[in-house]
């Protein structure tokens, strides 16, 4: 063996002596320098992003909605009721004008002309009525020239007051109060009897007419809340019901409601709109938004946040009224709700969630909640 060659033995303990002070990977300390997949990094992994918003406590309402066309409370096509032309206009289209205003007028001379010889055959006819009655009564005039006298008398009083009434027709005047909707003539047009001039309408209040299937109507009253909404107007104009029909179409098994509302901005006659009819009222209802309700099969659950803000809770609920995508929360059967005003509870990232799984709630500035996991998870109710 050479003299410069280590002894077998002595290689052997320093081998040994190395992997003692050094320690095995298995030994080494978990943190920075440790294996991937260990320690805060990986708590903060495993947690599943949502957001959160929380339970509310207010008065909900229950909604029979659908949808109708506005219509005038009165309307009415103003007619010519004499043959004339146009001399003056009044009003236009936009105008509101009261009963008995003058709207448009004709030309009359002719029939005033017409008036002034109804007076003075009247006078002449009143004048010998008299004479002939004296005579009569005298015994100088028979009775049939007598009768005749009279008969002639009348009648110059009718003809003075059809030539009377001929001349008031060349003024058109409102039936009754509201708001011009359209002028069908211009000045120096020839019209007739009958011609229209005017369309009118009272537009306080207007009226939708809802058809309502019959065991609703039992809900429902003369005087009770409606809202009254177009796709023109921004917001809700407040609404009643004004008179339920007594009889119910054979036809559809509904029942004509007609629901009136005052006029407002993007509320006209032909209006298309949503009528929301208030059928029910809760007070103090605990409310959550609609996408914190997951369903599975016909029952319904949501995530509340626990106390220690990293992980949740599941709670068994069943939905009560829903307005404007808020729902009301009760507990399993319709019981007390098991969720207490001000809890937060999972609005978006619900339907990835179990009982007791560990979440991050993002801020809104992170948004970065993922579509897929999202989702709303409601469905439709059951």
């Amino acid at each position: 063996m050479p003299a410069n060659r280590p002894p077998l033995l002595l290689c052997l303990l320093l081998a040994a002596a190395a992997v003692g002070c050094h320690g095995s990977g298995s030994d080494a300390p978990a943190g920075r320098g440790g294996p991937r997949g260990q320690g805060p990094a990986k708590k903060e992994a495993d947690a599943i992003a949502v957001r959160t918003a929380p339970a509310e406590q207010r008065t909900l309402s229950e909604l029979w909605s659908t949808s109708a066309t506005l219509r005038p409370e009165q309307e009415a096509t103003i007619t010519a009721r004499t043959a004339g032309v146009i001399e003056r206009l009044a009003a236009e289209e936009g105008d509101w004008v009261r009963a008995g205003q003058v709207l448009a007028v004709l030309e009359d001379d002719e029939l005033a002309i017409a008036l002034e010889k109804a007076r003075i055959a009247d006078e002449t006819s009143q004048a010998e009525y008299q004479r002939a009655k004296e005579l009569h009564r005298k015994g100088l005039l028979a009775d049939e020239a007598y009768e005749l006298k009279e008969r002639e008398a009348r009648d110059s009083v009718n003809a003075r007051e059809l030539a009377k009434l001929n001349l008031s027709r060349t003024v058109v005047k409102a039936p009754f109060a509201g708001r011009i909707l359209r002028r069908h003539e211009d000045v120096g047009a020839t019209v007739s009897n009958g011609t229209p001039v005017y369309d009118l309408a009272d537009l306080s209040p207007l009226h939708a007419d809802v058809n309502v299937p019959e065991p609703q109507v039992a809900r429902m009253r003369a005087g009770q809340e409606a809202r009254v909404a177009s796709d023109a107007g921004a917001m809700e104009t407040p609404g009643r019901i004004e008179r339920i029909a007594p009889l119910v179409n054979p036809e559809t098994g509904t029942v004509k409601v007609t629901v009136a509302v005052d006029p407002q901005e993007g509320l006209r006659p032909g209006s298309f709109v949503r009528v929301a009819i208030v059928t029910g009222v809760h007070e103090d209802a605990v409310v959550v938004p609609r996408s914190a309700l997951v369903a599975e099969g016909r029952r319904w659950h949501l995530f509340a946040l626990a106390p220690d803000g990293e992980h949740v809770e599941r709670l068994a609920v069943s939905p009560g009224f829903e307005e404007k995508g808020d729902v009301e929360v009760l507990g399993p059967e319709g019981g007390p709700s098991p969720l207490e005003p001000g809890r937060e509870v999972v609005v978006l990232g619900a339907p990835a969630l179990s009982d007791g799984a560990r979440v991050k709630v993002a801020s809104d500035s992170a948004g970065a909640v993922a579509d897929s996991a999202a989702g709303d998870g409601s469905g439709e109710r059951s």
